[in-house]
């Protein structure tokens, strides 16, 4: 049975991590373990509160609840052997020195071997929204695949969206923007080379392409996520910097993003 790793600490972000999770654990028929990380005797009230807080918002196949000592991202790290996700709430900043705070929550995306999903607000509106994933131009087969699955949960063909700007030029001795001109060839050019190294993707859910948008990632990806009940990202995996591996684009909009943000790690290039 598959199993959802949820971090507990009675927080909002954390109960609205619970409840989004609770909601795609019975979707799924997935097993539901709630895992509080501190005082393990206060703990086990919090797991009560908890639990019943999760059968209001659907009703898991399986429950399992868990409290340990310990630091909460470290532990977390130690039990998620036999998860195919973990969902924690993140205020997106870091200054709640618990589950939820932004460093734990960013440190735990930045290294997970499943993929982790970051719930800032309650998110129960949302679960039947479309999925947008953020695709490169060398598009990843692990953000591609958690990608699919989640819209195919949801009934709905995922959007598959990829930001592209013009680059700067050298000009008079320093870096130049290139002024404006007609773009279109250029984005249609992007949009037949991604729709190639998609093509195995997109033959998946007929009918869909990938969407080229003008500008900045961050700015393209958080305009998307207004309409999105899901966000998939990846990481690139950086040995030796694991806890680092998220990039700035990454990390703004697991902070501004306005629906929940799947973190997926995906291996460094060659």
């Amino acid at each position: 049975m598959e199993e959802i790793l949820v971090g507990v600490d009675g927080s909002e972000p954390g109960n609205a991590a619970l409840e989004w999770a609770a909601v795609q654990a019975g979707r799924r028929a997935a097993r539901l373990r709630l895992l509080h990380v501190a005082d393990p005797a206060a703990g086990r009230g919090m797991l009560e509160v908890a639990a019943a807080r999760a059968y209001r918002a659907a009703e898991p196949a399986d429950l399992v609840v868990e409290a340990l000592p310990g630091h909460p991202g470290q532990v977390l790290l130690e039990r998620v052997s036999g998860a195919g996700l973990v969902v924690l709430g993140t205020h997106g900043h870091g200054a709640v020195a618990s589950l939820v705070a932004g460093s734990v929550a960013l440190a735990v995306a930045g290294c997970c071997p499943v993929p982790v999903v970051l719930v800032k607000t309650d998110a129960s509106s949302l679960h039947d929204a479309p999925v947008v994933v953020g695709v490169s131009t060398e598009p990843s087969g692990a953000v591609l695949e958690a990608g699919y699955r989640e819209a195919r949960l949801r009934g709905t063909a995922p959007r598959l969206v990829h930001a592209w700007f013009q680059p700067p030029v050298e000009g008079f001795g320093a870096p130049a923007w290139i002024p404006p001109l007609d773009t279109a060839p250029l984005l249609q050019g992007v949009r037949e080379q991604l729709a190639r190294e998609l093509e195995p993707w997109l033959a998946r859910w007929p009918g869909t392409a990938p969407v080229v948008v003008q500008g900045f990632a961050r700015d393209v990806l958080l305009e998307a996520s207004a309409e999105a009940g899901l966000l998939v990202l990846g990481r690139h995996e950086r040995p030796g910097w694991k806890l680092r591996a998220l990039g700035a684009t990454t990390r703004d909009l697991i902070r501004d993003a306005r629906c929940p943000v799947m973190v997926v790690g995906e291996p460094a290039p060659a």
